[in-house]
Parts: structure tokens; sequence; C-alpha cells
């Protein structure tokens, strides 16, 4: 089921939230993309620009982290590592079988479903910890 960006998301910095909420609008595109199945270019057109989105905001995230010394920074780049491991199956799933309803589905557990995990547990994560250093 896709879900739309709420409030309840937000981690607190500005730049990261507004990324936050792009990549819920990049999620919705894709999964419409490939129930639309209007042919693989508009689907691959779509899964680079969450691909490229993706890169964007991670390295936002990471210079934030090491910026403020985050102390679980290598653990988080494996997790966004991770992100691209399943996103490069999903890809190659494309180029081998086509858009179809089970790719949607897997489309949007990679990403939309991903990503509210991330941010309710890991994104907060760093967010509390600039939030603590910056009260000290």
């Amino acid at each position: 089921m896709l879900r739309d960006w709420s409030d309840i998301y937000l981690i607190g910095i500005a730049e990261i939230d507004r990324q936050h909420q792009g990549f819920f609008t990049a999620a919705h595109r894709l999964y419409e993309d490939i129930l639309d199945r209007d042919g693989k270019s508009a689907v691959v057109e779509a899964m680079a620009f969450m691909r490229e989105y993706a890169e964007q905001h991670f390295q936002t995230e990471e210079a934030f982290m090491r910026q403020h010394h985050y102390p679980s920074l290598q653990e988080h780049l494996r997790l966004h590592a991770g992100f691209f491991r399943r996103l490069d199956e999903l890809e190659n799933d494309l180029m081998i079988f086509g858009p179809s309803q089970a790719l949607a589905d897997r489309a949007l557990d990679i990403t939309q479903d991903w990503l509210i995990d991330h941010i309710a547990d890991e994104d907060m994560l760093y967010s509390l910890h600039f939030r603590a250093g910056a009260v000290s």
C-alpha cells in the first residue's frame, strides 16, 4: 500500500526532512510507472531517478553524520549499501522479466517501506545524536 508523506516521519533536520519527502514522491512515481507498464523505458527512467535521488540523499546524510561525528556511521553506510544491492536486483529483474505487478510490489517494498523503517529507526538515531550534541 502506498503511503503518503506525514509529519510523523520528520527527524528535525530540515534538509534531510525535505529530501525524505522527495524520496516518498520518487517511490510513488516508480510504483505508478511500473503499474502503468507503458514500456520499460518509463520504468527504467523512474528507477534511474530513484537511484540518483538515493545517491544524493545518502551523500547528504553521510556528510552530516561525518560532520557531527556520529558513532554508528559505518553501520549506517552498510544499510545504505544494502539498499543499493536491493535496487540492483530490482533493476536486473526489470531487464529480464519486464514491468509487472510483482515488480511494482517489490519496488514499493524496496523503496517506500525500507525508507519508512530507515527513517523511523536509523535516521532518528543520528538525529537524536545531533540534537544531544547541539544541546551540550
